[in-house]
């Protein structure tokens, strides 16, 4: 504390360069968490709204004349056409899969696999979420991976007595 306290009461203008650097310093600390919790929000909006499209995507595609004998089938073709529809229509990405707000854009998804499974019905969905943080002298493009799936079990009722 002796030299800080030395250096904001000289009289040289040494004082106020300090206080220059230390308040460039935390207001780039605040940007830094701005874009950590908007980068943060963005991921968990995205992997939110997929999981809705996984989800009724493997709910459109049950088989239900399987339903009534008692066992769960999916047509996995059709899940996977559904989802893809999901994207294009619901979550308003164009043929690449790019987001745009406006004339901007704001993220691209790459599906790196898509696995869709009959019986028992699952659809998997592997890939990664590539945006640009507004530090994009920095750090480039950022990519953020996700895994959703979603499963239609069977549960016969009762359980134990």
């Amino acid at each position: 504390m002796g030299k800080t306290g030395s250096i904001l009461k000289s009289k040289k203008g040494d004082g106020l360069v300090f206080i220059l650097i230390l308040i460039f310093f935390i207001m780039t600390l605040a940007a830094m968490v701005i874009e950590y919790f908007r980068m943060d929000s963005l991921y968990q909006q995205v992997e939110y709204v997929l999981q809705r499209g996984v989800n009724s995507s493997v709910e459109y595609a049950m088989l239900d004349e399987y339903r009534k004998d008692g066992y769960a089938r999916m047509d996995s073709a059709l899940a996977v056409e559904q989802l893809y529809a999901y994207l294009h229509d619901s979550m308003q990405l164009d043929r690449d899969l790019n987001k745009y707000s406006g004339e901007q854009w704001v993220y691209t998804l790459e599906i790196q696999s898509l696995t869709a499974n009959d019986d028992p019905p699952r659809l998997i969905l592997k890939g990664e979420l590539k945006t640009r943080s507004v530090f994009s002298f920095l750090t480039g493009e950022v990519r953020l991976p996700f895994t959703l799936s979603s499963s239609n079990n069977r549960i016969d009722e009762g359980g134990s007595p």
